[in-house]
């Protein structure tokens, strides 16, 4: 569900369940973090970097293996969602995510807790919880570390979607590039970051970490109670019934 390459000093882990659109569920969750776990002792990795197969980056939250578990059982798996997430800060190694497709709820929260976001023009950004009748369930605070107050109401308030370009107008990527030119932009910027200093890019990461404060986890846990007072309504369970009917053969 998860793969990982290490080559040349870069770690590339692979979200892959393309037919799917790589959405996370619990076992690609825990892939994830184990992963992360063993990447944080490899004195032989100097990038790490996610992407996903397929059409998209990562739809967000499997809804089909959240749809049957209780209200404190979502919550549950949504709290293990952002804590295999945290692993990403607690990794001495710059982190890159290689945004193609579809970047959406879960998927935008994970590309949040890396220190750096490329896109494709051609990508699709947002944070669709609150018309599905919840809140975001984490990376809250991140968002508003990456783009502000304004640019998070825009986000998640009123539940828009950006484009790549759109995105990097707003922070929320740092570079973007034309699909035909992202693989090269991309590789160019990662080889970068390989060849600098590693002590050098350990140290100034750690700085960075403790200094934003709307990165600590208090942050994650306000977002997954107001998504327990959430998930629970009549809204909320309509659209779980509606997702899941249309996908049923």
């Amino acid at each position: 569900m998860v793969d990982l390459e290490i080559a040349s000093g870069v770690a590339w882990l692979t979200l892959n369940r393309p037919a799917k659109l790589n959405a996370l569920d619990r076992l690609s969750v825990r892939a994830l973090a184990a992963h992360l776990q063993a990447l944080r002792d490899r004195s032989d990795v100097g990038v790490v970097v996610t992407r996903g197969a397929g059409r998209a980056f990562c739809a967000g939250s499997d809804l089909n293996d959240l749809a049957p578990l209780s209200t404190a059982e979502a919550v549950a798996a949504e709290d293990e969602h952002a804590a295999a997430c945290a692993l990403y800060d607690l990794l001495p190694q710059p982190t890159v995510a290689l945004l193609h497709g579809y970047v959406l709820g879960g998927g935008l929260g994970l590309a949040l807790y890396h220190d750096f976001r490329i896109a494709m023009t051609s990508a699709t950004l947002g944070l669709p919880e609150v018309e599905l009748g919840w809140t975001p369930p984490w990376a809250v605070g991140r968002l508003v570390d990456v783009i502000g107050g304004a640019g998070a109401r825009w986000l998640a308030l009123a539940a828009e979607r950006v484009s790549g370009q759109e995105a990097k107008a707003i922070g929320l990527v740092n570079e973007v590039f034309p699909d035909e030119q992202f693989a090269d932009g991309s590789e160019a910027f990662i080889r970068h970051l390989a060849a600098l200093p590693p002590a050098a890019l350990r140290e100034t990461k750690a700085l960075l970490v403790q200094m934003s404060s709307l990165r600590d986890s208090r942050w994650d846990r306000a977002a997954s109670e107001a998504f327990a007072r959430c998930y629970a309504t009549p809204e909320a369970r309509a659209s779980l019934e509606r997702f899941t009917r249309q996908r049923r053969p």
